[in-house]
């Protein structure tokens, strides 16, 4: 397993070579990255120079959510999936692990067993697009009351019905992002998380909780980095992911919200702390890196490697 950066979900914002700067000072060796912006810097001049900071980097690539709503009616739908495959074309392009597609935790559109087949299609449909560009899709699911408020059919919520749409899911293309705080907030248990070959996920994201809510009370703002309250054995759950073979990122997944007045540098070490301490605790290799350990000079790290700043 490696270590990869969510700059958005901690909060942390900048231009693609100030994260990609941040991610490799601290010692990550993958991100996520706004496939969006991406295709946006592709269209208005060419890919190899949309992507050079990502290329020269050697950062892996490790997802991207991909932009297409599950929800949507069918004309929108319709319409937003003619345009994925350039789009996952530029991922592939760019040797991204996986792209990251969430299932709804209700909707307003049908009743749970209709609804459950309308998008079991849906998402084959989209797997298609994906394996053509050798790039796996991560289904996720969500446990927090903002996913779902104002909605008149519950869809998933939980483990049972996460692992129930996976299976369904004809597609090898289709994978799990298994997350910590909703796999424990939405019922999995870790018989459940021993079933799953290691290469059918498509990444990991850790997060910790002062007390495990019901589904009911279940907030986003809940969701603490690893190891802050130690409710969630999340050095379990990394063992037993790497028994059974996943060898892909894991990625700090606390809400924003934990970090107020830090700066950037702050936030971005206090994640590698709580991902090395987890891997750390499981018994696999990590390493701790600092500004300090690059370069003794101030010089940015973007320039030590050949790259504009």
């Amino acid at each position: 397993m490696y270590k990869n950066l969510n700059a958005t979900v901690l909060g942390v914002s900048g231009r693609q070579s100030e994260l990609i700067e941040l991610a490799m000072t601290y010692g990550f060796s993958g991100l996520d990255i706004d496939i969006v912006d991406l295709v946006k810097r592709t269209q208005r001049s060419e890919f190899d120079k949309a992507a050079r900071y990502l290329l020269s980097s050697k950062m892996k690539v490790s997802g991207f959510e991909t932009p297409i709503d599950l929800d949507s009616d069918d004309a929108t739908f319709e319409k937003t999936l003619a345009t994925l495959p350039a789009t996952i074309e530029i991922a592939g392009k760019a040797g991204a692990r996986a792209g990251f597609l969430r299932l709804p935790a209700a909707t307003d559109r049908l009743p749970f067993h209709e609804y459950f087949d309308v998008l079991r299609k849906r998402v084959d449909r989209i797997a298609e697009i994906f394996g053509a560009n050798k790039v796996m899709l991560g289904l996720y699911f969500s446990t927090a009351q903002e996913n779902r408020e104002n909605r008149q059919f519950k869809f998933i919520q939980d483990v049972e019905g996460f692992l129930a749409f996976f299976k369904a899911c004809t597609n090898t293309s289709v994978g799990l992002v298994i997350d910590s705080f909703n796999w424990v907030v939405g019922g999995g248990t870790f018989e459940q998380l021993e079933t799953i070959p290691g290469n059918r996920i498509a990444a990991v994201r850790l997060a910790d909780t002062a007390v495990v809510p019901s589904v009911a009370d279940a907030t986003l703002k809940m969701r603490q980095l690893a190891g802050t309250s130690g409710v969630i054995d999340n050095v379990r759950i990394v063992s037993i992911l790497s028994k059974a073979g996943y060898e892909g990122p894991i990625t700090a997944f606390g809400h924003a919200s934990n970090f107020g007045g830090m700066t950037r540098d702050s936030i971005v070490a206090k994640s590698q702390d709580s991902l090395d301490n987890v891997l750390a605790g499981a018994g696999l290799p990590t390493f701790t890196r600092r500004p300090d350990m690059i370069t003794e000079s101030t010089s940015p790290i973007l320039e030590d490697i050949g790259l504009e700043a």
